[in-house]
């Protein structure tokens, strides 16, 4: 079974990351932006500051460069500003220096034929911009956080006639109601969209799985009317024939037979029926299986008549199961029958233990590559003159009982099936 995915988390991931994204690449360019504007706004002052100063040095060549708590100016050379490399008089450079751990904006300029420096203390910008950029994370989290709660409220509100519609589908596929009562889906309890046309489709076509259902029920039913009661009239005629005195002794045994062959039908045909039912309307609380091993390999063994094999009953404890009785018939039936076939020579040995069964043979044996598909409807081997048919009911029976099933086998040295007991009596 595949893992299940939420379908609200696939709803929510998409949306939070979009948010998170369109936030984000808000924040940066509101932050890029406005520290462009500060870096012209530095440039647009020191420019400003350097012609202001100009126009004062060229009216009093003493006059002294203006300076405040950001803005400070110095001819060049001066103590720990080194002048721009190919700097020469005429020019301007802006740069960004690391003056005694300070970072500063400088101008470097020529006023009245002498270097000048202008600097501009970029502390104030650079705490501005450090508290903006914090800012901006906080409003990225929140619009984030704000888009989780907004898509987390939009999702619950589009799953829930799905949710709703998961539970309905849930309670009625374990419902138990009375044959051919008629489980419907009521399209007008949801929305009127998708979920309300998938609504629709499905009651549609849960009634044509329902039709198809009771049409097999009643072939069921049929089935075990029409041919379990001509096994009970020949089963009655072979029990009255049987009393009769003048009757030789090969006579009676071929009585015996029709006897026999005739209840073995009756059991195969039962377990038909319970593996065509949703549930067993009931079950042997006290199946011996040693009893029903038994009988299947007593029933066996004609068809071994004159050839080399041999059906051995290696262990027999008793174990008593609560397990419908026809359908441990059947299974070990088909288990012998297909070792009968398949074994030339040699023997089929039969194991009944606490807690489980084997029967193995040295038989043509299967390639390991066969042997996921022994168990499919209609796989059987090119030595196989059957339908492929036995081991896939074997699985079912298995399925139905709660066995748990193993094969080990190789080609030439036969096949072994261990079936391990999982409801055993506490």
């Amino acid at each position: 079974m595949r893992p299940y995915d939420s379908l609200r988390e696939k709803l929510v991931q998409p949306f939070v990351l979009f948010g998170y994204v369109v936030s984000a690449t808000l924040s940066l360019t509101t932050f890029a932006l406005l520290a462009h504007i500060e870096e012209r706004a530095i440039a647009r002052t020191l420019q400003v500051e350097l012609e202001a100063f100009r126009n004062r040095h060229a009216l009093n060549p003493q006059a002294r460069p203006a300076e405040s708590g950001v803005l400070r100016g110095t001819f060049l050379p001066a103590p720990g500003i080194r002048i721009p490399a190919g700097f020469s008089t005429g020019m301007e450079v802006l740069d960004i220096r690391n003056i005694d751990d300070v970072d500063y904006s400088v101008l470097f300029a020529d006023v009245g034929g002498r270097g000048f420096a202008l600097l501009y203390d970029r502390s104030y910008i650079k705490s501005n911009l450090a508290d903006l950029a914090f800012l901006l994370l906080i409003a990225t989290g929140a619009m984030t956080l704000l888009t989780f709660l907004v898509a987390n409220r939009l999702s619950r509100r589009v799953i829930q006639p799905i949710v709703k519609l998961i539970d309905e589908v849930s309670a009625k596929a374990d419902l138990r109601g009375l044959p051919g009562e008629r489980v419907a889906f009521d399209d007008t309890a949801y929305p009127a969209d998708e979920i309300g046309a998938l609504v629709k489709a499905l009651d549609r076509y849960s009634n044509r799985l329902q039709d198809f259902a009771l049409r097999e029920g009643y072939f069921a039913a049929d089935v075990s009317h029409e041919l379990l009661t001509p096994l009970a009239v020949i089963t009655g005629a072979v029990e009255v024939m049987s009393e009769l005195p003048e009757l030789s002794e090969p006579v009676r045994r071929r009585l015996a037979t029709v006897y026999r062959n005739a209840g073995r039908m009756t059991q195969i045909l039962e377990a038909m029926l319970l593996l065509a039912r949703e549930e067993s309307p009931y079950a042997d609380p006290s199946c011996n299986l040693a009893e029903v091993i038994a009988e299947a390999v007593a029933d066996c063994m004609p068809s071994l008549e004159g050839r080399p094999v041999v059906i051995a009953i290696r262990e027999l404890e008793p174990v008593t199961l609560p397990v419908e009785r026809s359908l441990v018939y059947v299974l070990v039936s088909n288990l012998l029958r297909n070792a009968c076939a398949h074994t030339r020579e040699g023997s089929i040995d039969v194991s009944l233990q606490a807690t489980g069964l084997k029967v193995a043979d040295t038989g043509i044996g299967v390639p390991e590559p066969r042997l996921n598909e022994m168990f499919r409807r209609h796989a059987k081997s090119q030595e196989s003159a059957g339908h492929g048919l036995g081991l896939s009911i074997v699985a079912r029976i298995c399925e139905r009982l709660r066995w748990e099933i193993a094969v080990e086998s190789a080609p030439g040295k036969g096949t072994t099936f261990s079936f391990r007991f999982l409801n055993l009596p506490d």
